[in-house]
């Protein structure tokens, strides 16, 4: 069997056994619902599936488990770990806040004040290094196998188009579920995962770069804890300004929430393609 062939039956066993897991959100939708205990346990499991998938596909075609990039490389990668903090926290600042300043609505901001800016970074850094772990179940799955297994089928640009295609989707059937269960009107439903898939594929060439640069999943797995929290995070702070009850600055704050994240798409994207190109060729 040729590589491209073995790369292709890997790949799809790999799908086939992770979208199986995704989708025991609908089908245990009732018994998840009605007892927290089932809950935090398919939770659980559906948050490691993807690791669970890529082991399964490990064993299932005898490719064994070299080179699940599970080496922290601190100390030559040090760097890349703290863009890893960093970049999410920035891109989401910047989301978030631009269209509050351009609109003219600095006051609301009173929140931003160093000391409380300083406690945010303090605890978002304790947590990543901590409750980021849970995440390798993910990233294990999505940077460290499947990115692996589909960049020699479709390339760079495919493989983070598509990849961030198929990472968002695995989201899909938790709104279905969501739906499903009365939260929401579908048409919510399919706006929230059209929206997360968006931001997925294009924060997705972040983690595929990351995990490149330094051949760990580990600063993708903080990389993705910061994308998790980020948010949450500056929503506490600008819970602490003087935004009114029916602030809605409308259109203007969507577009910023994509717009930053296809620039970052866009940045890594044209890096991940150069040092390709830069790259020794292999005979």
């Amino acid at each position: 069997m040729t590589t491209k062939k073995a790369n292709a039956k890997r790949l799809a066993i790999y799908l086939l056994i992770v979208f199986a897991f995704s989708i025991l959100l609908i089908i245990l939708r009732k018994p998840i619902s009605s007892s927290e205990t089932f809950y935090f346990f398919i939770a659980e499991l559906f948050c490691a599936s993807p690791a669970v998938a890529s082991l399964i596909t490990r064993t299932v075609t005898k490719e064994g488990f070299r080179d699940m990039k599970l080496h922290l490389n601190l100390s030559r990668n040090f760097r890349w770990y703290l863009l890893a903090f960093a970049l999410p926290l920035i891109c989401f600042s910047a989301s978030k806040l631009i269209p509050i300043i351009i609109s003219g609505h600095s006051d609301w901001l009173s929140g931003f004040t160093f000391g409380n800016i300083l406690a945010v970074i303090l605890m978002l850094a304790a947590q990543s290094a901590v409750s980021s772990v849970s995440l390798l179940g993910e990233e294990l799955g999505w940077r460290g196998y499947m990115n692996q297994k589909m960049e020699p089928l479709l390339g760079t640009v495919g493989t983070c188009l598509f990849g961030g295609v198929v990472w968002g989707l695995w989201h899909f059937p938790i709104d279905i579920a969501n739906y499903l269960e009365g939260y929401g009107t579908l048409s919510n439903s399919l706006e929230t995962a059209f929206g997360r898939l968006i931001l997925l594929v294009c924060f997705g060439v972040f983690l595929m770069w990351l995990t490149k640069k330094t051949n760990s999943v580990f600063p993708a797995v903080v990389a993705h804890f910061m994308f998790n929290m980020s948010q949450t995070a500056l929503m506490s702070l600008l819970s602490q300004g003087n935004i009114p009850e029916n602030a809605d600055l409308g259109m203007i704050a969507s577009v910023f929430e994509y717009v930053t994240m296809i620039l970052l798409a866009v940045g890594f994207m044209t890096l991940l393609l150069y040092e390709r190109k830069k790259a020794p060729k292999t005979p």
